[in-house]
């Protein structure tokens, strides 16, 4: 087994904690040490002091094991399967990219394919296959339908726009039918679940001062906060979530006791007909740290009487959380 020195830049040559794979795949760690224990599907490098260090090739070969797994193959015979792709690609190495274009992909490997997703019932393909995911009504496929995409498109490419805009599709058809009503509560249900999942392994990569962020509005409406959330912790910016307002004087307290440069407040439409109002009022009426609107009551919100610093964040979450970065990220 390769070993890496503790004092290498290990990141900048291209190796990764356990951590930060977890966070990159949405495998959880239990499982990545059984596939290397058990099964010898993944040979990381370790450190003098035992800690796993992973490549960008052991990245690319955790998601094709995900990948052949989610196509019922038995984890016993995955490892079979990828020697059958090593050796094709050995009999047929790619070509040198030519006057015709960029070669095929080797097996295991996917293409890059960039451009955020729109509305579904248009060409977008990752907004129409996540949406028709739902259909089934079963979780389970729709977490693996989930994971397919992420590992063809990449995080990025199906939470720019995509994955907001079939939730806003469903929750429109909730209000005209029954069967819509069913279809956003499986939906937000799983994609809460899904997204506290990824922010609890995001946040392991995390370092540097954790900011409050209020998830306010309750319900399905949570969906919004959750993902602005996970985006933020995969740039490495921290948040701890708070689902109920609290006073101003508690929260800059927390704030206080954080080191955090500002608040992050993500209130969905519900709230401006919630109780918790009368908290967000009075936590914008009091002085203190500046305060960071996102979610749909974001513009509302900011025409409220306020003694801080107010600023609307975009409405895309995966924007919201670079601006984020920015202001309270860096160091």
């Amino acid at each position: 087994m390769a070993i890496a020195t503790d004092n290498d830049s290990n990141e900048q040559a291209g190796l990764y904690p356990i951590r930060h794979v977890c966070a990159e795949t949405g495998i959880n760690d239990v499982t990545l040490r059984a596939w290397e224990r058990r099964y010898g599907l993944i040979r990381p490098m370790r450190t003098p002091k035992g800690h796993r260090l992973y490549s960008e090739e052991d990245i690319r070969r955790v998601r094709r094991i995900m990948e052949l797994l989610d196509q019922g193959i038995p984890v016993s015979q995955v490892h079979r399967v990828l020697q059958r792709d090593e050796d094709a690609a050995a009999q047929d190495p790619a070509e040198p990219e030519g006057d015709d274009g960029p070669t095929s992909p080797a097996p295991g490997r996917r293409p890059a394919i960039s451009g955020p997703g729109i509305a579904p019932h248009t060409a977008d393909p990752i907004a129409d296959a996540l949406y028709h995911a739902v259909d089934p009504l079963d979780v389970e496929q729709l977490d693996r339908a989930y994971a397919r995409l992420v590992m063809r498109h990449g995080w990025d490419g199906v939470h720019e726009r995509a994955f907001l805009e079939v939730y806003r599709q469903l929750r429109e058809e909730s209000r005209h039918s029954p069967e819509g009503e069913v279809r956003l509560a499986v939906f937000s249900a799983w994609a809460t679940a899904a997204l506290a999942d990824q922010l609890r392994n995001a946040l392991r990569a995390c370092e540097g001062p954790v900011v409050p962020c209020l998830v306010l509005g309750g319900g399905h409406q949570q969906v919004g906060g959750m993902l602005l959330q996970v985006s933020c912790a995969r740039r490495g910016l921290a948040t701890l979530s708070l689902f109920d307002a609290t006073s101003a004087a508690a929260l800059e307290s927390l704030v206080g006791t954080l080191g955090a440069r500002g608040i992050v407040l993500h209130g969905s439409s519900r709230l401006l007909r919630s109780p918790d109002l009368n908290q967000v009022e009075g936590i914008l009426a009091a002085p203190g740290a500046p305060v960071y609107l996102a979610g749909s009551a974001a513009l509302e919100l900011s025409k409220l009487d306020s003694q801080r610093p107010v600023e609307i964040l975009p409405g895309a979450p995966l924007e919201a959380a670079d601006r984020l970065w920015q202001y309270l990220g860096r160091g």
